[in-house]
């Protein structure tokens, strides 16, 4: 097919997103990625950039006042914050495997900066063995594509969770959907379809690559799985969008949130979540909590709290 027509069907299938969340903002510059070890393997999270999303979406049932006097408490600003999107990179032995692949150039202005770090880290997308999805939402899923209809990381295999390549690629979902995500649905069809060939479908507590595992979390979308990291006794949990807002998400975990596809299995998934990553004392990454999205869960009261690392 045409390189035109790839592209005319991409921003079709984006339109819908777009109105409903883009937000007019200046690029986001390339930032130096974030380190650590954990065992044998080593940890790099590397920015996206941001997204725009308004607090009457984040937060569609909860007062504005409400969020904001939950913010002050916490000594936080009283707007909704641009979501980061915090994509993880595990080197282990020979493999060198990203968790999720951002957004790509056609989401929104101020993502799709992942490509543009990793160049000025010094990371070459060749080196990339596999790319393992949390989920298929466009900000984890797009950036696999480039904006000529290639695979961005052309030697590396894909997992996806196996929930999630049903749901996205069965015809009748797009119609299921609110409007604001029907575009989406098409979207994450094509790219699903464009990497097929190289796809492994697993479901929770499958390997997904040496050292990592799926851990079911679902509600965010109805496959949504978190990525458990285990080396030499150290554990690091790599969440997804389970856990989104660094105050919301920990004190609060009961509210409602626009972008899970099941509210209250959301709302289950959360506090399952929180408990085990408290109770075990693993460590966490957040893809869109503040940078670099890693830090601890404690306990506060009958909530949580996030304590960046």
């Amino acid at each position: 097919m045409p390189i035109h027509l790839h592209r005319r069907h991409l921003l079709a299938g984006t339109g819908a997103v777009l109105s409903a969340l883009a937000l007019p903002h200046p690029a986001r510059a390339a930032i130096a990625p974030f380190r650590r070890r954990l065992g044998a393997i080593e940890l790099t999270v590397i920015s996206d950039g941001v997204l725009n999303a308004p607090m009457s979406f984040a937060l569609p049932e909860t007062p504005a006042a409400d969020a904001i006097a939950l913010f002050a408490a916490h000594g936080h600003p009283p707007e909704w914050p641009q979501p980061q999107t915090n994509v993880s990179l595990i080197k282990i032995g020979n493999e060198l495997v990203l968790i999720d692949a951002g957004s790509g150039s056609n989401f929104q202005p101020t993502a799709g900066k992942l490509a543009e770090n990793m160049e000025a880290a010094g990371i070459d997308p060749a080196t990339i063995t596999k790319v393992v999805f949390s989920h298929c939402h466009p900000d984890h899923l797009w950036g696999a594509i480039d904006e000529f209809n290639d695979e961005r990381f052309a030697k590396a295999s894909y997992v996806v969770p196996a929930l999630e390549w049903d749901f996205w690629l069965n015809p009748n979902t797009p119609d299921s959907l609110p409007e604001a995500f029907k575009g989406a649905a098409l979207g994450n069809a094509r790219i699903l379809k464009r990497l097929e060939a190289k796809v492994e479908r697993r479901n929770a507590n499958d390997a997904v690559a040496p050292g990592l595992s799926y851990v079911e979390t679902f509600g965010h979308t109805p496959g949504h799985m978190a990525v458990l990291v285990e080396s030499e006794g150290q554990h690091l949990m790599i969440g997804g969008d389970v856990l989104t807002h660094g105050v919301v998400s920990f004190a609060r975990p009961e509210w409602r949130t626009g972008a899970d596809h099941d509210k209250d299995r959301g709302i289950a998934t959360r506090r399952r979540l929180l408990d085990r990553l408290a109770t075990d004392k693993h460590a966490l990454v957040g893809f869109h909590l503040p940078w670099p999205g890693h830090g601890m869960v404690e306990r506060s009261g009958t909530a949580f709290r996030f304590v960046p690392l």
